[in-house]
């Protein structure tokens, strides 16, 4: 059950609420849990508040680790984004990001994954990555060839054994043969352990398998929000975000076989805001069915509503632990971009930054955009626009537009296949750039010809009709997406680019 411990009054007034600030003592176990960690080593820096980096999240899973008997726990999508970058393959590079995670996920303490849409590189590279890694992948049912993945992995964290079960639903066209995910998958797990089913799949077959478990850690949403605790049966499911973006930790304290009693803040806090809602939107409805004169003995039968309401909110207080029983306190930490890295996996990130930089500049050092239909306008270069359209020129050159390609040179990720298609000018389009056909740097930053198209028709001869004078939101969007441009709203945006020489008439004493 949920425990959101109360302390109820005589008096119908609420009180101001009492924070669920938590005073519990150090746990009997603890459990960092990260889903869909999808390969991220760090946040992109173009959000509004970047959150992640696998350096700050070992750093803070040291510090955790230090309070109490620690295990680590990967569920879901993990070497792996799934986004479409356009133009070559990583390759090589992409094995070598997905090294680095295996051996930084287990200097910082992970004791098994399971796995998920894991297979860009085939079930080869698949098989030799996990014959590599020092923990166990767990996914039951899954064979990849000839081989079985195996389901199931037993560990002790302090005093007590944990029992693990990896259940994994295979991605659409991944090399697995798996059987379909049921409630009885857990069938076999020590009943005396403290049983956790790692699932890689839907809520509704996580709520399923957690009635026969205590706790089921949830991946393969691709949902950027971490889930608090969710009850099923006597199980509970939850589920940490992705890109590592925090860590999901699980304080248990446990004295006997039975089920697990909530007592997280995490719970409580969401439980006031809820309630605080129903008062809020209570009072009004009230305000307002008495101005309009509705029956007395309506209104007299919402306003105890309205007491009950505030009575729950009143109720509510910080979370202590029961004194039998078993017992959880779950929360989700976000990584913080100003958080402590560990100097060793800042290191190792800088000299894979460089490592990829190197390697892309050499094997793609041929590559050249696709050729441009016959009579078609080509690329030319934004400063081939500055003679005709200084002050908007000038403005570019100020806006970060005219920066971009700068921010990432000064991160050693210029050839980085995954970040350079949205920091140049025509990347991988008829007679545009790639990561290494730059014209000399003419097609460097995100330049004019992004938003109005190729502009060597126009250079030739100026016309309105032979250049792109509208943007699209789609246009936009293709980098101001949710992943690199959080806050991106499109109508607000293109009014920032509308300046004095660029959308708006210059002034005349200009």
């Amino acid at each position: 059950m949920l425990a959101l411990l109360v302390a109820c009054g005589d008096d119908d007034q609420a009180t101001d609420p009492e924070p669920a600030t938590p005073t519990l003592p150090a746990p009997d176990l603890r459990l960092l849990v990260l889903t869909d960690l999808k390969g991220y080593l760090e946040p992109c820096g173009c959000t509004s508040h970047p959150l992640g980096g696998i350096d700050r999240m070992a750093a803070r899973a040291a510090v955790l680790a230090a309070e109490a008997p620690t295990a680590m726990v990967v569920v879901g999508d993990l070497l792996f984004s799934t986004e479409d970058h356009g133009g070559p393959d990583a390759g090589e590079p992409l094995r070598w990001q997905a090294e680095a995670v295996l051996d930084i996920l287990a200097g910082a303490g992970t004791k098994a994954v399971t796995p998920g849409a894991d297979f860009r590189l085939g079930a080869e590279t698949f098989e030799a990555l996990r014959d590599g890694a020092r923990f166990p992948f767990l996914a039951r049912g899954w064979r990849i060839g000839e081989a079985t993945l195996p389901g199931t992995h037993t560990l002790t964290v302090g005093d007590h054994r944990v029992a693990l079960i990896g259940l994994s639903e295979p991605p659409e066209g991944a090399p697995v043969t798996a059987p379909a995910l049921s409630a009885d998958a857990t069938a076999g797990l020590d009943e005396s352990s403290i049983r956790i089913a790692m699932v890689r799949g839907d809520r509704r077959t996580a709520r399923r398998i957690a009635r026969n478990v205590d706790f089921v850690l949830l991946g393969g949403l691709d949902q950027e929000d971490a889930l608090p605790p969710a009850q099923a049966g006597n199980g509970w499911v939850l589920h940490g975000g992705r890109q590592g973006q925090g860590l999901l930790v699980l304080d248990l304290y446990r004295r006997d076989d039975g089920p697990f009693t909530n007592i997280s803040a995490w719970s409580i806090d969401l439980e006031r805001t809820r309630l605080q809602a129903e008062v809020d939107d209570l009072e009004g409805r009230i305000a307002t069915w008495r101005e309009e004169g509705a029956p007395a003995a309506d209104i007299a039968r919402q306003e105890r509503r309205l007491q009950g309401f505030r009575r729950e909110l009143d109720a509510l207080r910080a979370p202590t632990l029961p004194a039998t029983g078993n017992a959880f306190a779950a929360r989700w930490e976000p990584i913080e971009f100003d958080a402590p890295k560990d100097p060793a996996v800042e290191r190792r990130l800088a000299a894979f930054d460089r490592r990829v930089n190197e390697h892309n500049q050499e094997a793609f050092a041929d590559r050249s955009p696709p050729p441009v239909d016959e009579g078609a306008p080509h690329y030319v270069g934004s400063a081939q626009c500055a003679s005709c359209h200084q002050p908007a020129y000038r403005w570019w050159q100020g806006h970060p537009h005219g920066r971009a390609y700068a921010t990432l040179q000064e991160r050693h990720k210029e050839f980085h296949l995954t970040c350079v298609g949205c920091h140049v000018t025509g990347y991988e389009r008829p007679g545009g750039s790639t990561v290494t056909h730059l014209r000399d740097g003419a097609l460097t930053n995100v330049g004019c010809e992004v938003c109005h198209g190729p502009g060597s028709a126009h250079v030739a001869a100026p016309a309105t009709a032979n250049i792109q004078r509208g943007v699209t939101e789609r246009l936009c969007t293709a980098c101001h997406n949710e992943e690199h441009s959080d806050l991106f709203n499109f109508d607000a945006y293109r009014t920032t680019l509308l300046v004095p020489g660029h959308g708006r008439p210059i002034p005349d004493n200009d």
